[in-house]
């Protein structure tokens, strides 16, 4: 039922995923995660019959689950890459830059926090957490949210600032610190009005494999903010 809400959650949020699912039989409920590709497929052949736009979109979809069954870890950091960089363009577009005077270093390092960070960690943080604690009752999502917001979320935060200051060549320790000082908090308090929601959405609704996927769409808005507050003089 889980994925049945998730994947019809990405068909009306994320058009690159916009695939078509069947809803399940009883054992396909049990079959293991590695057999979700050939799922996908025949729910995905069958709508392109009869969308035959969507069916560019549903191949890329069952491509991506399939890269996501090989190889989770550097999926997920491609994909991370590709939306932090996005993300820094887009915040500095919003700030009145036009393509000519785009920050290239800034975006560079927007993916570079995605490809060898938040990918990477992302992946690590989910399969912890949901060791530590398992279970999908209000109780054990709404535990999983609060860690989050107290320990994942920050950190990135700290990463992000410290990146920042590094590709506008002023990183020190001192000046490091005197960023987090000031701007965590603000940074810390919009958080908490953004990422519980995700973070209920996520662990309720999204299978454990799909999460960094689903935080990753999410955090394009997030990142935005973040990338404007991390290059703020």
């Amino acid at each position: 039922m889980r994925s049945t809400l998730f994947f019809f959650l990405l068909l009306l949020c994320s058009p690159t995923h916009a695939w078509a699912h069947r809803a399940p039989t009883p054992r396909a409920l049990v079959t293991p995660t590695r057999a979700l590709p050939l799922q996908l497929r025949g729910g995905a052949e069958a709508s392109a019959k009869e969308l035959p736009i969507l069916a560019p979109l549903t191949k890329l979809g069952t491509w991506y689950a399939v890269q996501l069954g090989k190889r989770p870890i550097y999926t997920k950091s491609v994909t991370a890459c590709a939306i932090f960089a996005l993300s820094d363009y887009l915040a500095q577009r919003l700030e009145g830059k036009n393509n000519q005077h785009i920050d290239v270093k800034r975006v560079t390092a927007g993916a570079l926090i995605g490809l060898l960070y938040f990918g990477p960690a992302a992946h690590y943080w989910y399969e912890a957490i949901f060791r530590l604690l398992p279970g999908t009752s209000l109780v054990s999502t709404l535990q999983k949210a609060v860690c989050g917001q107290l320990i994942f979320g920050p950190a990135f935060n700290c990463i992000f600032f410290a990146v920042g200051l590094l590709q506008a060549g002023n990183f020190t320790v001192s000046r490091w610190l005197r960023k987090i000082q000031q701007d965590l908090p603000g940074a810390w308090l919009a958080g908490a009005g953004f990422w519980p929601l995700v973070d209920l959405m996520s662990f309720s609704l999204v299978p454990k494999e799909y999460i960094p996927l689903f935080v990753n769409l999410c955090s394009l808005v997030w990142t935005i903010y973040l990338s404007k507050v991390a290059n703020k003089q």
